[in-house]
């Protein structure tokens, strides 16, 4: 019953109705409709017309490759499977049925089981550069998945403000994955997890990470060590990184806001260490 749906399904969204296909008589060359359907993307009538041509025609199993392109391109993956496997229970050996499974569930945004057919195509046919090209780009695109997954968790955690979980998430993603953009949020966490040495540390890798990628952060590195040093007491010196903070901004847009941060903290320090420059709200 499942089968008699999809396939009704894909009559009407060929522009047809199921009384339709008793009426396609043998005037009518099912494939060469089906090719011309394939060539112009019109993948609802190449999927009505190859499923007729098998229908009439069924040593013909190679045409289950191409009902499966022209499922999988209307996005019905359940249906394209179905067809692929259809060859494959004929063919188990043939190599491109292998890499066209590859393909589709790449579609279906299952990175892992597309490597294990590209890796059993590969089995089959261990020369071929393309089957290869596959393999290599499917792990690691695996393992970018992986990456990207623990990306999250960590700026979830981060939100949450789980510090001590959330900075060992961000050790491994900067340190071991090579997941440098991240020093930033990587020193911030620390930070916060009361590690001030290590936190310093950090801000000077980002401050040089900064200098080479992005010039425009640099004075949030400023900004970031005048935090760090008002979080430890030292108002003095937190007062100067926010000077620098302040020299970076002006450089960098040729004018410093009144009231961008550093301009603030600046006050706030100033009014801290020479209590005269302090105003009531």
């Amino acid at each position: 019953m499942r089968r008699e749906l999809r396939i009704a399904s894909t009559f009407l969204r060929a522009g047809h109705t199921t009384d339709d296909k008793a009426e396609v008589g043998v005037s009518v060359n099912a494939l060469v409709e089906a090719d011309a359907a394939r060539d112009r993307r019109d993948w609802a009538s190449a999927a009505f017309y190859y499923h007729e041509a098998l229908q009439r025609n069924r040593t013909r199993i190679d045409l289950f490759v191409q009902l499966g392109h022209a499922y999988k391109e209307l996005g019905d993956f359940d249906a394209a499977l179905e067809a692929y496997r259809q060859f494959l229970d004929n063919e188990p050996h043939d190599a491109d049925i292998h890499l066209q499974l590859g393909h589709l569930h790449n579609k279906m945004n299952d990175p892992a089981a597309a490597l294990e057919w590209y890796n059993r195509a590969s089995a089959l046919a261990p020369n071929d550069p393309e089957i290869t090209r596959h393999v290599d780009a499917a792990g690691l695109r695996l393992s970018r998945s992986g990456i990207e997954r623990r990306r999250q968790k960590a700026l979830e955690l981060v939100h949450s403000g789980q510090w001590q979980q959330a900075r060992e998430q961000l050790r491994s993603l900067v340190t071991v994955d090579g997941e440098i953009d991240l020093i930033a949020v990587y020193a911030n966490v620390t930070k916060e997890a009361g590690d001030f040495e290590e936190a310093l540390q950090l801000y000077e890798a980002y401050r040089e990470y900064a200098k080479t990628n992005q010039p425009a952060s640099l004075s949030d590195v400023e900004i970031q060590l005048g935090h760090l040093n008002k979080a430890k007491r030292d108002i003095g010196a937190a007062l100067q990184h926010y000077i620098l903070a302040r020299d970076a901004e002006f450089h960098l847009y040729g004018h410093v806001a009144p009231n961008s941060i550093c301009e603030r903290e600046i006050r706030s320090c100033m009014g801290e260490i020479y209590t005269c420059f302090w105003q009531a709200d």
